[in-house]
């Protein structure tokens, strides 16, 4: 995937664990049973907290690579195949030319004609890929996203953390962040595990 689809997905995976956060702590507000400020109890418990790196979960967690490579196979493709038109195309109007004084004005007119239809329907083309390629970011970002949010359920049963943070370059959620409280590299191990991706089709 390119750089800029890698930082849209990460920048999506992030916002989404921000605004469960501010949800969490809106819906305190109006409840005086529960007190929640910054390093005091929450019912009694001691506020715990942990965050993953999204950075490392892009280079390591076998899924995200695997729809990283098909997003990025399948933006090659839509180029490829716009690209091959366009030059088809080109090639077809040099061939035309090349008949110079040969060329009646209706056969000018109809090739004319015919090669804008040609050009539009090149256009009509590249933008149905591209819908279909943000459709298919999309899916891949839900699924990532939902394995992750399945896994992490399942692993702080045990665990217990009251919030677990994100981090990433260009995605940061937390100004400070103690490295004894990264759990990235086990949740990596586990996400791994539990669901191994089917091999990307060349």
């Amino acid at each position: 995937m390119a750089k800029n689809t890698t930082h849209f997905l990460l920048g999506l995976l992030s916002l989404a664990i921000i605004v469960l956060y501010v949800l969490f702590f809106t819906s305190t507000k109006g409840n005086p049973g529960q007190k929640l400020v910054s390093g005091a109890p929450v019912n009694g418990s001691a506020l715990k907290l942990a965050y993953i790196d999204l950075d490392t979960i892009k280079e390591y967690y076998d899924l995200f690579k695997l729809k990283n490579s098909e997003i990025e196979k399948e933006k090659q493709r839509i180029e490829n195949e716009i690209q091959s038109g366009v030059n088809k195309l080109e090639q077809d109007r040099i061939n035309f030319l090349k008949k110079g004084e040969s060329i009646t004005q209706i056969e000018a007119e109809q090739f004319q004609r015919d090669y804008q239809n040609r050009y539009q329907q090149l256009g009509t083309r590249r933008e149905s890929l591209l819908n279909q390629h943000l459709d298919n970011q999309a899916k891949a970002l839900d699924e990532i996203q939902k394995n992750i949010n399945d896994y992490l359920k399942e692993y702080n049963k045990d665990r217990k953390y009251h919030f677990i943070f994100s981090t990433g370059e260009g995605n940061l959620t937390l100004y400070y962040k103690d490295s004894a409280y990264n759990i990235t590299r086990e949740v990596l191990e586990g996400l791994n595990r539990v669901k191994k991706p089917a091999t990307a089709k060349p």
